[in-house]
């Protein structure tokens, strides 16, 4: 009898929306996002599935909350709730960034279900692989896992124990009665057991009406509340249902085939049409490939630090001992300089970890103030706002710069150089400030603290390579090679476009960056668009010579 409803239920199985939705009671951030994704959603979307695990704040034993850290490692995000998972590229965290994940569900046709060790339609998902105790959302119905049995509840449609028998109940069946319009049909002939129905608890549960409303008028704006906020500690339902799952009968689902993975451009991936790009997967790269784009095209268009690098070596010419003497003064700068460049990176990441999409909008907006100074500098070097050295810092720097080359010991230099590098780095550091701004949005709640740390001082190593040759090109042939002010204002046009790219593109789709490919011919057109700007002006200035 069940087998007539099967080709209805798997056409709508095929087209699920599966997503995982991590929570835990007594998180006021998560009071707000568990009734609508948990209960509004899947009422208002008839394929969402959605998994949830939750458990009780500080219960670090409970099976859902020890899933939960193998998860995030897993998956490479914060273990931080409220967290929407629907791919390892798609991941929400936090009270104003999981509602607003709706706009995923309103435009996504189908999605896998993000397990921890692959991704897997509901339809051919096997319970039995579940970890932890979850509860399924879906169609405003619940699967509440209780060890090796299962408790469906469901409001409307009452059933009689006369429909009970001696068949069991498969992982198949049990998942068709989140869908079917007749349960009845279903139910006929298996084996379950009535029980009483049992409150499915959120997040809310651990606080008071009014109390949870004071906290949550100090963390959200009122716009946000006015729109999402709306107290729900719990929800009843009219109907349970025991099933013992019949393991035997279980049949273990295969992984996504080909087609569904192109379909969504790959694993969670989705795909955009960019002019000029074509379309692009917003899918992530290799973060060591990221690091290695992101750093070099900032250590390379470092128009300040390279600038200062020069000045600071050129005054130690002609001194006895002047090769010695630079490679002390080069590399000690370049220590400091790279020291307060990866503290101020991490003070980024810090601030940003949490709230990725914030942190884009902010960065965009960073990268496009910096990137048109840059290029305005380029234009009109130093007049009006700029982020270049000052002629006052300049004089200040030279005069500096003057006292150290009259040192007469090797520890004097050190202490010299430490204080001009320490005075001078941080204006110098905001000349190319938008690249690290991009780069930490990519890197937020990607890897667990300790990677990022890792992943940073990586980014700073490979940043100062192109002073490191400096130095040693320097040293070599005692200052012969210079870096005139005209390449000052080449490298702030390049640098300049460069940051305006990643800035507008943070605004517009954040993920695009964690493209490698994307970043790349990002960078190139940078690099193109400033040659002929570049050009232009020499023929400019030739025939007006």
């Amino acid at each position: 009898m069940a087998g007539a409803i099967l080709p209805v239920i798997s056409a709508q199985e095929d087209k699920t929306i599966c997503t995982l939705y991590f929570t835990y009671i007594g998180c006021p951030n998560c009071a707000i996002c568990d009734p609508i994704v948990l209960t509004k959603w899947p009422e208002k979307y008839s394929n969402l599935v959605v998994i949830e695990y939750m458990w009780h704040g500080g219960d670090w034993q409970d099976p859902n909350s020890q899933f939960f850290g193998e998860f995030a490692k897993k998956y490479r995000t914060h273990s931080s709730v409220p967290k929407l998972v629907l791919s390892k590229n798609l991941i929400e965290t936090g009270g104003i960034n999981v509602p607003r994940a709706e706009k995923y569900i309103k435009t996504k046709e189908s999605n896998p279900c993000p397990l921890i060790d692959k991704s897997i339609s509901f339809a051919r998902l096997n319970l039995g692989e579940l970890k932890g105790n979850p509860k399924i959302w879906a169609n405003g119905r619940i699967l509440i896992k209780q060890g090796d049995d299962w408790i469906f509840q469901w409001n409307g449609e009452k059933i009689s124990e006369s429909l009970i028998g001696n068949e069991s109940i498969d992982n198949e069946l049990i998942k068709k009665l989140l869908f079917s319009d007749n349960i009845s049909k279903i139910l006929k002939g298996k084996k379950f057991e009535i029980v009483n129905p049992q409150r499915a608890e959120f997040s809310g549960t651990a606080f008071k009406p009014q109390d949870l409303l004071t906290i949550v008028q100090k963390i959200y704006p009122s716009d946000f509340l006015s729109e999402y906020y709306e107290y729900v500690p719990y929800v009843e339902f009219e109907n349970a249902i025991k099933i013992n799952l019949n393991k035997t009968e279980i049949v273990t689902g295969s992984e996504e085939s080909e087609e569904e993975k192109e379909s969504n451009g790959g694993e969670g991936n989705k795909i955009i049409e960019i002019p000029l790009f074509g379309k692009i997967k917003t899918g992530e790269s290799s973060l060591l490939t990221l690091t290695i784009i992101f750093a070099l095209a900032d250590g390379l268009t470092n128009p300040c630090g390279f600038f200062v690098l020069f000045f600071l070596l050129a005054a130690l010419l002609g001194f006895p001992g002047a090769r010695k003497r630079m490679l002390v003064v080069g590399l000690i700068f370049v220590f400091f300089f790279a020291l307060y460049y990866f503290l101020f990176m991490m003070v980024l990441l810090i601030i940003g970890r949490e709230q990725t999409a914030i942190a884009a909008l902010i960065g965009g907006l960073v990268c496009i103030f910096v990137g048109l100074l840059n290029v305005k500098d380029y234009f009109f070097f130093r007049k009006g706002i700029s982020i270049s050295l000052s002629k006052g810092k300049l004089s200040n720097l030279s005069e500096k710069i003057k006292n150290l080359s009259l040192a007469k010991s090797i520890p004097a230099l050190i202490i010299g150089t430490t204080i001009i590098a320490s005075s001078i780095s941080f204006v110098a550091i905001g000349c190319t400030l938008g690249i690290p701004f991009a780069y930490i949005t990519i890197l937020g709640s990607k890897v667990p603290f300790f990677q990022e740390l890792l992943y940073v001082i990586f980014y700073n190593f490979i940043y100062i390579i192109p002073m490191l040759i400096i130095i040693l090109i320097f040293v070599i042939t005692l200052g012969k090679k210079t870096f005139s002010k005209l390449w000052v204002r080449r490298l702030k046009l390049i640098s300049g476009l460069m940051i305006l790219f990643l800035g507008f593109t943070l605004l517009y789709n954040y993920t695009l960056l964690e493209n490698a490919s994307f970043v790349f011919n990002l960078i190139f057109l940078a690099i193109i668009i400033s040659g002929i700007i570049i050009l232009i002006g020499k023929k400019i200035k030739y025939f007006e010579g």
